[in-house]
């Protein structure tokens, strides 16, 4: 009994003592100040602050509004807390939330470039951090990749006052200009949730995740644009139990190879004795790699696939080993020996969304060939032109128009495709509102959906 009682005491003790620890801090850029006390009536005003000083147990709320991060850099310290929720998209009094009509941007100042390194990062050397939630906020990572133009390219024209700056596409097609870091890792033995995201021009991954314990990591909801490498990434670690990924609801889309390989939508480890993964009514479309690239050939409900849309993958809508053995979704039941249902192949509604010259350029890249192989036809490259108007190719710095992706010039300026025609000026901001959110819930139940608050 003497026992018992001891361990109760303990308990208590502990809860207690954690519950004294967690905190509630609300975060403004536009209301707050970083002598306030972080109440809701007085909020903090730099996140960056406040993520340096996270401690296990704290919920932080973040405003509406434009957080550049430390040096405005656009990133944010690395943290090692554990039990915490991160989430932005409050309006300006916190008295309703919803990210994609009040958006909490996390980037670079809008007068100068931003750093390489990862944005939101958490890891530390045991590895021990759990339950940490991340939601809500608008990642632009063009500042750091050098958004565009200084005038429109192939005409050999500079227009005064002008600087790299525009939300769709940017220099040399979002090949990097340095830097290796996803734009959120999160890497620890237990769950995470990454939610109600949008990351734009990643210069490497968009979302690592590397996960354990036995509970269930999610990411979902979540709208990766321009992603070089891999646009998410979900792995377990290394005897770090047997976690459960749900993988659903996101939009993953223009993820850029890395010289000749990568550009993976979606990259997953699933192994027997390892976890499961559940991967289901997601986009994956428009990557230089595969929609889906897997290790070691799983097999059984180890993967299910269950009503994802695939579109103009070019190494195929899955593949096993990486990179190698791509196969379409509509062979799935002839070569996959994972569990599927209701996955199909057809062009996103969402393409009708993307800004029409950006698309005009990256659909005549010379980088990569668009139509080589068996998994991209130029029939399916014409339809998704043809879902923004354009009927015929057009290149600056060429006097004429091509009717096919055949038909184009070789040696073709590559990179410089990419660049924007109507380039803003220094300091001017990208309209989130028009670039990307019109993307949202545009693939009825595929895909990134309105926000709903859970």
């Amino acid at each position: 009994m003497k026992l018992a009682w001891s361990l109760a005491i303990c308990g208590l003790a502990f809860f207690w003592a954690h519950s004294a620890s967690a905190r509630d801090i609300y975060v403004s850029s536009e209301t707050g100040a970083n002598d306030a006390a972080g109440t809701k009536a007085a909020p903090k005003k730099l996140l960056w602050k406040v993520m340096a000083e996270l401690a296990d147990g704290d919920h932080i709320y973040v405003a509406e509004g434009r957080q550049e991060g430390q040096n405005k850099s656009g990133l944010m310290p690395q943290c090692s807390a554990s039990n915490v929720v991160i989430e932005g998209g409050w309006n300006k009094d916190f008295s309703a939330r919803n990210p994609f009509k009040h958006p909490t941007i996390i980037a670079a100042a809008l007068d100068q470039g931003g750093s390489v390194g990862k944005v939101i990062h958490f890891e530390s050397p045991s590895n021990k951090i759990d339950n940490v939630t991340i939601d809500g906020f608008l990642i632009d990572r063009g500042g750091s990749n050098y958004y565009f133009s200084d005038g429109e390219p192939g005409a050999n024209k500079r227009i005064e006052g002008h600087f790299d700056n525009s939300p769709w596409g940017y220099r040399e097609l979002n090949r990097k200009s340095s830097g290796s870091d996803p734009a959120v890792q999160l890497l620890g033995r237990g769950r995470f949730v990454v939610r109600n995201m949008i990351i734009v021009n990643s210069p490497w991954w968009g979302i690592y995740v590397k996960a354990g314990g036995n509970g269930t990591t999610e990411i979902e909801n979540n709208l990766v644009l321009m992603s070089q490498g891999r646009g998410i990434e979900a792995i377990p670690g290394s005897g770090w139990d047997k976690p459960n990924f749900v993988i659903r609801n996101n939009t993953v889309a223009f993820n850029h190879s890395i010289k000749s390989t990568e550009g993976r939508a979606l990259s997953t480890d699933p192994r027997e004795g390892t976890g499961t993964y559940v991967v289901e009514n997601n986009v994956l479309a428009f990557s230089d790699g595969a929609g889906i690239a897997t290790k070691f050939g799983p097999k059984g409900s180890v993967l299910t696939l269950k009503n994802n849309l695939f579109a103009f993958n070019r190494l195929g809508d899955y593949t096993t080993g990486g990179d190698s053995g791509g196969t379409a979704a509509k062979d799935f039941d002839d070569n996959l020996t994972i569990t599927h249902s209701g996955n199909v192949h057809q062009l996103p509604k969402f393409t009708s969304k993307v800004a029409k010259e950006w698309f005009d350029r990256w659909s005549s890249r010379e980088f990569v060939d668009m139509v080589a192989g068996t998994f991209n036809t130029e029939a399916e490259l014409m339809a998704a032109r043809g879902a923004l108007g354009l009927k015929d190719y057009t290149i600056p710095g060429y006097d004429k128009t091509y009717a096919s992706y055949k038909t184009l010039p070789q040696r073709r300026n590559n990179y410089d495709m990419s660049r924007y025609p109507r380039p803003m000026k220094k300091g001017d901001g990208a309209n989130w509102a028009s670039a990307v959110l019109g993307i949202i819930g545009a693939d009825g139940a595929r895909g990134i959906q309105p926000f709903k608050a859970n």
